[in-house]
């Protein structure tokens, strides 16, 4: 197997929870991004990287962006993204995280998979119950105009959810073995 590393950012546990999963599939490092730098890239053949969804963006991606720019388009280096929320189970949602994420040309080439993640109301704190408490907001002012897809977000916001499965890193690791 080529040399793989998987690369992670999780504020809450879900995202590394995915990374762990598909590092024991693949029987591979795996790295949070804050103990990985860009130097370590040369030395995989396979990035994996993995981020939470927050406002729409992918936690520490843009970081990680940075990094891999001169890397994407070479033969011999192959980087998949995965991103972890509680809206990528619906294809709006997925179209709008790609062009959030991968609004550049060289980017645009990137894989990315999509996992369900976990969500605690009583855990929330600080600008995360803020902005949960305005996409809350923004759907409930839509009333009886909501349709089924904000409806299962809405629900999730209020009573809490726990999407994580093992099941969702399958055809990601497919990919890779």
């Amino acid at each position: 197997m080529e040399r793989t590393a998987v690369v992670y950012t999780s504020k809450y546990g879900a995202t590394e929870k995915y990374a762990r999963w598909i590092g024991e599939e693949l029987e591979c490092p795996v790295f949070s991004l804050d103990n990985f730098s860009k130097g370590q890239l040369d030395n995989y053949d396979n990035i994996i990287y993995g981020g939470g969804v927050q406002a729409g963006g992918i936690k520490g991606f843009d970081k990680f962006k940075k990094w891999i720019k001169p890397l994407i388009g070479q033969p011999e280096k192959k980087i998949v993204v995965f991103a972890v929320g509680l809206n990528v189970d619906n294809t709006d949602g997925r179209m709008q995280l790609r062009d959030i994420n991968f609004d550049k040309g060289e980017f645009r080439q990137l894989t990315c998979y999509f996992m369900g993640g976990a969500y605690d109301p009583a855990q929330r704190k600080g600008i995360d119950k803020a902005l949960m408490s305005m996409v809350h907001k923004m759907l409930t002012d839509k009333g009886l105009n909501m349709n089924e897809d904000e409806r299962t977000l809405l629900d999730r916001i209020e009573k809490g959810c726990d999407l994580v499965s093992r099941q969702q890193i399958e055809p990601l690791v497919k990919e890779f073995k």
